[in-house]
């Protein structure tokens, strides 16, 4: 077989052989085309670099996107909704309360009355409840009796400290009292 083939090779080879290629022609002729190729594109990058570094900023602008969406929306479905995110008069509603709340939590923490620890322990008992209705009204805003609820929950809050402070004033004035008698 192998005599076969080198055969037909030597037979054909002067047919080969008729057309002798210059080859420092054909380069010069390669050479121009990758010359009028590079002078098309700007600053000798085709297109197509251009498209991979546009998809690339899409694609990390894309990524950063669904990481702080995903982030964002864990955090909020874990909180559940304030009074705040529902309506703008509940947020009103809630401002107020939790004013009042933090005014009488600073009389409280000022009157040096020893009482910290126990409100502080009614009002962590309160939040845990407050953050079970933010859960609640996560699944329907729209609930009144649960909106109702959060806003009793600030009330009970208030009514609390302001029955602390009735206790520290009658015992400073039952002191005070006393002062004067001796």
């Amino acid at each position: 077989m192998k005599d076969k083939l080198k055969n037909r090779v030597g037979q054909t080879r002067q047919e080969w052989d008729q057309y002798d290629a210059n080859f420092d022609e054909l380069w010069i002729g390669i050479e121009s085309k990758l010359d009028a190729n590079k002078d098309k594109s700007a600053n000798g990058r085709t297109p197509w670099f251009w498209m991979k570094i546009a998809a690339s900023v899409v694609l990390a602008v894309a990524m950063s996107w669904m990481v702080f969406s995903i982030i964002y929306l864990n955090e909020k479905n874990q909180d559940g909704y304030a009074l705040k995110d529902i309506s703008p008069e509940l947020a009103e509603t809630e401002f107020y309360y939790s004013a009042q709340i933090n005014e009488k939590l600073k009389i409280i923490h000022a009157s040096n009355a020893d009482v910290d620890e126990l409100v502080n322990e009614n009002l962590a008992l309160l939040d845990s409840a407050y953050s079970d209705l933010k859960k609640d009204v996560q699944d329907n805003a729209d609930n009144e009796e649960v909106i109702s609820a959060m806003i009793q929950n600030y009330r009970i809050k208030l009514e609390i400290l302001e029955d602390v402070l009735d206790e520290i004033k009658s015992k400073d004035e039952g002191q005070n009292s006393d002062e004067y008698a001796i």
